[in-house]
């Protein structure tokens, strides 16, 4: 047998050993593709624009670079983002200068019915904020670039990047007021935060929803186990006192299964578990296209 012959069947033996690629790991591994990229960028792992690499997303030239580019990102996928900039004090006059970027993703069928898909972008001081909450930007990033595939869509969507929500959520308090003064139709507010560690890897999610309906939504669309949140996060309440229901997604704070660096200048991009990212981002899709459907 010359070597030749020999070399053909190693070939064909090692592409019969070799384990085929299932439809979850493909769509895993083009999630990844897609999010390392905007985690990169926003944590400083990679430049924002030209040279410029981010330390956290806190300052008011940080969060401008943050918003700039998520805005750019929205339209590099065929979106038309839009800035909503607001200049508001509070009880005790501070001022807040800021902008949320958000884009309309419009139904096909006429519907005036809005679903929203939202992060925070910003950050604490001296914290690249990798797991809160730069995974959370890429969820809804990615979910808003599938979706503005989908030939149909019965519904319109939303994908909104708040600010300032270190400083009590002014960004979400301000674009919320906004959707209920401008007559917004509101289904449901869907948000992500602290998502990205995994240490137990089992890639079981928290969730907290407004109502059964929305809990079941994802519990029918999730493989992975999914434990009720019994703590409201504040942006829920805001969008809970406007009347909207509301889920929102994390890590498993309630097992601590969470990363200990949250807040912290470790919060690094090195940190995140990208592939459970993309489990949780493929379950938020998932929920999204069955009401796209519906």
């Amino acid at each position: 047998m010359n070597l030749y012959r020999i070399f053909l069947l190693v070939f064909v033996f090692a592409i019969q050993i070799a384990p085929a690629q299932t439809e979850q790991d493909r769509i895993e591994a083009e999630i990844i593709n897609v999010e390392r990229t905007i985690v990169a960028k926003l944590t400083g792992h990679e430049p924002i624009k030209g040279k410029k690499k981010l330390k956290s997303r806190f300052s008011t030239s940080e969060r401008k670079a943050s918003a700039d580019f998520l805005f750019n990102s929205l339209k590099d996928i065929g979106l038309k983002p839009q800035k909503h900039p607001y200049n508001v004090k509070d009880k005790k006059g501070n001022l807040f200068n800021g902008v949320n970027i958000y884009a309309e993703i419009p139904a096909t069928n006429g519907s005036n019915e809005f679903v929203v898909i939202a992060a925070h972008f910003d950050t604490v001081e001296n914290s690249p904020g990798a797991v809160h909450n730069a995974t959370g930007a890429a969820i809804a990033f990615y979910v808003a670039k599938k979706l503005g595939e989908l030939k149909e869509r019965n519904k319109n969507f939303m994908v909104v990047f708040f600010d300032h929500w270190k400083s009590n959520m002014v960004g979400t308090r301000m674009f919320t007021k906004k959707l209920k003064e401008e007559g917004y139709n509101i289904h449901s507010m869907h948000r992500s935060d602290y998502m990205g560690w995994d240490n137990d890897e089992d890639r079981a999610i928290e969730l907290l929803a407004s109502s059964l309906s929305l809990e079941s939504r994802y519990r029918l669309e999730s493989p992975v186990p999914i434990y009720k949140r019994t703590v409201a996060t504040p942006e829920s309440r805001f969008f809970a006192n406007f009347g909207y229901e509301t889920v929102t997604l994390t890590a498993e704070l309630r097992n601590a299964d969470n990363s200990p660096f949250v807040r912290q200048s470790e919060d690094k991009y090195t940190t995140v578990n990208f592939k459970y990212l993309a489990s949780t981002t493929n379950i938020v899709y998932k929920v999204m296209k069955s009401l796209a459907e519906e």
